[in-house]
């Protein structure tokens, strides 16, 4: 019996939508668009929630971290120094595996002198990765290969790149110009939901050279992260306790400056992808902010719930068309839930078919998708029953939302009444405030997603167009791989015209690798020395960047004589040059009362002798602060030429001329070029994809705010229309009186109901307005975020003994000036 009338209810609810068409495709609409959205949110979410979690042992992999305390002050970084790896192994016992993987992010791979790549994300890893983490093998022996120097495993795609459709097995390629590697096996690409997106794995051999990293020091990391495969027996608190005992036995109890220390802490592999705390959260993917995720969840709901709005009103808009239907049934014996049934047939059916239509908008929306975000989210519907199942629960929750109110309301006319009159009287006033109520929530929810979208636009484009005090409009930055060739490399580039100025450096003025070290008017023992940004750069430095000077002078080629390498640790002397932080940090009392001062500083113990103060300048992103800079010269550590040209000049003709220079210099390595603006501009590119993902979301959802709007007017005006005005007929209530029907016996037009419509919708507008307005500051907070460097940071010796750099959340920045 419940079969012949859900048959029945499907073939009466088909007729119907067929003959009515144009009703028919806008409930679809509105439904594809809200369900298109919020399919496609939510792929992303999933995408994003699903990192490193297709891991077999995932619950119990555990990475360890390295925090830095001084004065309180924590670093924490995902770096970790290799000799850990063995300690690990020897003093804790109980552990499945510990496993330690290098990054290299770039690196020259010559297959032969006429094939050469520039190589990223190359992975150093020891064998113990293939039980820690899912790689899958596909040809070769893995875990041989790791066991011996100088082997590779390629991904598929980069085997493909090397050797096209040859098999690579055997063969061997020319590393960093030095080191002859094998290939003796290909693995599986890595997942884009990974936090070690590699594309070759070498094997892990402890070579410093080779390696580019100390292997036996405690104090200096580089990059190198550990993990660890924790049993059930095991506790974190009690391997915590473990790496605390590591800590102070090999690092802390030789530590000499007072309220400086090192520990070791245990982080959940699911917890790297949302911890941006440990230096942005790694070293090729950064961590994201799980405030993000909500937000774009909240968004994805929003956006639906104005399409069931949508639904909801239309259905009611037009109820005056259909009270006959509804009238005649009930005379002849319809009950009301058979009523019911009906309705909600009905919007099953218009959910259904826009869930499918939503299935296809977000198959070709996707691509536009990952290219906007950088992302690889997979659509791969069919061979997910999950997400089918998701999908049709989706579907059937989206119909019982729309749907349900609408068939209440509709189905409790009284057919007395309805067959006199063609009216909905009995259940026109009763929903009146809800529906009131809708349209609110509606015009709401509308002005938060474009007032949102306002807010994250100007937000930008402040990130784009603040003043960061320095010039860095036509410059070009480029990696230096030996210094004692850079005097030809300038001279070489002198000879172009278009360009002004070459300086060599450590960075530019504003970069995310900027080193550090601790500064004092006293000594390294001082429990108030402050940590300071350093940057080793030429004289012409300060020109090429249009660095503003305060008081002083800027760096001299003489000013080395006192800094001689030959001279014992101690007794150096640099000349340098600081910024106005620096300043008041140190406890001078003005820039001119700084000149001439003498300080210490954690580079080779040396002292510090002020020549000059430069304004302050952002030299991270607006998400931090300003803080102490200290610029001064030392060559051997100089790995970038900064090239400033002249503007209005043909940029490809001086890009190609200063890659002829590179190549006289530098003949074995590979040119490679950026623009310091495109570098600063990734500061902000997570906010900028953000935006970009929020700006192709809200229109569509605030678009049901118009879409909405329009059509219910359209069918309240056709009823209308169709009514030929009677004014009992028609009712517009308003402070207790038929106002519709007065203004029809009084002469009033179509264009009296207009005006009634019109003055409706933007009162209800207006209270949207009061009601969201006032809460457009919580809004502000959703554009906020940190940035974290990887640099390195010195201490006493000169050399470094952490890559902690800048992660100190600095000052919120503002909307405007």
């Amino acid at each position: 019996m419940w079969t012949d009338q859900l048959k029945n209810a499907l073939r009466l609810t088909l007729r119907r939508l067929s003959r009515q068409r144009l009703n028919t495709s806008l409930h679809i609409a509105g439904l594809t668009i809200g369900m298109s959205v919020c399919l496609m949110i939510g792929l992303f979410l999933r995408h994003e929630l699903s990192f490193d979690a297709y891991h077999a042992k995932a619950d119990q992999i555990y990475r360890i971290n390295t925090v830095w305390t001084d004065n309180s002050n924590k670093s924490p970084h995902f770096s970790t120094p290799v000799p850990l790896g063995d300690a690990l192994r020897e003093e804790v016992p109980g552990l499945e595996f510990v496993a330690q993987w290098h990054p290299l992010s770039e690196e020259i791979v010559e297959i032969n002198p006429q094939r050469r790549f520039a190589q990223k994300n190359i992975m150093l890893a020891e064998p113990d990765m293939l039980n820690v983490f899912d790689i899958k093998p596909v040809q070769g022996d893995a875990f041989a290969a790791l066991r011996k120097p100088y082997q590779a495993l390629l991904t598929r795609s980069t085997a493909k790149k090397f050797y096209g459709e040859e098999n690579p097995i055997g063969k061997s390629f020319k590393f960093r110009n030095q080191f002859d590697i094998t290939v003796a096996g290909i693995i599986e690409d890595f997942p884009a939901n990974t936090h070690m997106n590699a594309t070759m794995v070498l094997s892990f051999f402890k070579d410093e050279k080779f390696m580019q990293n100390s292997v036996t020091s405690w104090t200096f990391v580089m990059g190198t992260s550990t993990y660890v495969v924790l049993p059930a027996s095991t506790t974190l608190a009690d391997l915590n306790i473990r790496l605390k005992g590591i800590a102070d036995k090999y690092i802390n109890k030789h530590e000499s400056r007072p309220g400086s220390r090192t520990d070791f802490d245990a982080q959940p592999l699911h917890d790297i992808h949302f911890n941006s705390t440990y230096a942005g959260g790694g070293q090729w993917v950064q961590a994201v902010n799980a405030n993000w995720l909500w937000v774009f969840g909240i968004i994805g709901l929003a956006v639906l719930i104005l399409a069931c709005i949508n639904f909801i009103n239309l259905s009611t808009a037009q109820a005056l068309t259909r009270t006959r239907e509804i009238g005649v049934s009930k005379a002849l014996g319809a009950g009301r839930m058979l009523l019911i049934r009906q309705f909600m047939v009905e919007a099953w059916v218009l959910a259904f078919a826009s869930g499918v239509l939503a299935l296809g908008v977000s198959y070709v929306c996707m691509p536009l998708i990952n290219t906007l975000m950088e992302k690889q989210i997979d659509y791969n519907f069919l061979q997910n029953p999950i997400l089918i199942t998701a999908l049709l629960l989706g579907i059937a929750l989206t119909g019982l939302l729309a749907g349900l109110y609408p068939a209440w309301i509709l189905t409790r006319f009284n057919p007395v009444d309805v067959l006199k009159t063609g009216s909905q009287v009995a259940g026109d006033h009763r929903s009146s405030w809800l529906r009131k109520g809708l349209v609110v929530t509606q015009f709401s929810i509308s002005i938060v997603l474009l007032v949102a979208v306002a807010l994250m636009a100007q937000q930008v484009n402040y990130l784009r167009s603040k003043n960061l005090g320095f010039d860095h409009d036509n410059v070009v930055t480029v990696n230096i791989p030996q210094m004692d060739k850079a005097p030809l490399f300038r001279s070489k580039l002198n000879e172009v015209a278009a360009i002004k100025k070459v300086s060599f450096s450590t960075s530019t003025p504003s970069a995310e690798g900027h080193w550090g070290t601790v500064m004092s008017l006293t000594n390294g023992d001082d429990p108030q020395r402050q940590d300071v940004t350093l940057i080793l750069a030429d004289p012409q430095f300060r020109d090429l960047y249009n660095l503003k000077l305060v008081a002083g002078r800027f760096l001299e080629p003489a000013d080395t004589s006192l800094a001689s390498r030959t001279l014992p640790d101690g007794q150096q002397i640099f000349n340098v040059v600081i910024n106005q932080k620096s300043v008041k940090s140190l406890g001078f009392a003005s820039a001119e009362d700084a000149l001439d001062k003498k300080f210490w500083f954690g580079m080779n113990s040396g002292n510090a002798h002020i020549v000059g103060v430069v304004a302050d300048f952002n030299a991270t992103s607006l998400h931090n602060a300003i803080k102490p800079i200290l610029m001064t010269q030392i060559s051997d550590y100089y790995s970038l030429a900064g090239i400033k040209i002249e503007a209005n000049n043909n940029m490809p003709q001086t890009i190609a001329a200063i890659e002829k220079a590179w190549k006289t210099s530098f003949p074995d390595q590979i040119f490679d070029y950026k623009f310091l603006d495109e570098q600063i501009d990734n500061f902000y590119k997570a906010e900028t994809r953000l935006y970009t993902f929020v700006q192709n979301f809200c229109p569509p959802g605030s678009g049901h705010l118009l879409f909405g709007a329009v059509w219910i007017s359209y069918f309240c005006g056709t009823t209308t229309h169709q009514r030929d005005w009677h004014p009992q007929s028609l009712r517009c209530q308003r402070n207790g009186h038929y106002w519709l029907a007065d203004q029809r016996v009084f002469g009033s037009g179509v264009g009296g109901a207009a005006d009634c419509f019109s003055y409706r919708l933007l009162r209800h507008a207006a209270m949207a307005r009061r009601f969201c307005l006032p809460h457009r500051r919580a809004l502000a907070g959703v554009c906020r975020g940190r940035s974290h460097g990887h640099g390195r940071r010195f201490f006493d010796g000169g050399r470094p003994v952490d890559s902690g750099g800048d992660d100190e959340s600095g000052e919120e920045f503002g909307m405007s000036e």
